[in-house]
């Protein structure tokens, strides 16, 4: 039984880099559109008059 280690390309670990860079970025985004768009800084208080 003879191992064999899987060696994968330069360019294919710099592919997978920016892949991986891209989707981390646009959940980024999402959840930064996501958190203005909840209107947290708006004043939606219950008791803001008491």
């Amino acid at each position: 039984m003879e191992k064999t280690k899987k060696v994968e390309s330069r360019g294919k670990q710099i592919g997978m880099f920016v892949l991986k860079t891209i989707v981390y970025f646009a959940i980024l985004m999402a959840l930064i559109y996501l958190y203005e768009y909840s209107g947290l800084n708006s004043v939606h208080f219950i008791y803001n008059e008491f």
